[in-house]
């Protein structure tokens, strides 16, 4: 009889456990972004080589507010990043500020001066709102 009881009551003190413990939420939720939205306000990504230096150029659609860009690289044979079709691993190497007044003409610019001959290097940006909610652009590639 007690090992019924006990086998009885081992299932509601788990499932109230489990529910106790919560769904794990850690913050508010938030819209996700689409790919889509950022790749339509990126304009004209490209990137060359300008006397040993990878040269990104973009320009933004007039909409929305932006915080900043964020500037990442990938390096093509680094740890992450060893085949070209593979999911790339990306890093952070700058932080810009966007302008939103509308008074400049929305176009950038971006030297990486810190490019090695012989290596292929992909680039893409990350468009932040004041929130820090990313989107990402497409991505451009470039070797050396």
């Amino acid at each position: 009889m007690k090992k019924l009881l006990i086998k009885n009551s081992i299932g509601p003190a788990a499932l109230c456990a489990l529910l106790l413990l919560g769904c794990g939420l850690k913050a508010n939720p938030v819209a996700p972004a689409s790919n889509a939205a950022a790749s339509s306000a990126v304009q004209e990504l490209a990137v060359s080589n300008e006397k040993g230096a990878a040269v990104l150029s973009w320009r933004l659609a007039s909409s929305g507010h932006l915080g900043y860009i964020l500037i990442e690289r990938s390096t093509l044979g680094a740890p992450g990043n060893r085949c070209r079709d593979c999911p790339r691993a990306f890093e952070p190497i700058d932080r810009l500020p966007a302008d939103n007044a509308g008074e400049k003409s929305r176009e950038y610019r971006f030297v990486d001066s810190s490019v090695g001959q012989g290596e292929t290097y992909s680039y893409r940006l990350q468009l932040c709102d004041e929130g820090d909610v990313c989107r990402e652009s497409s991505t451009v590639e470039i070797e050396f």
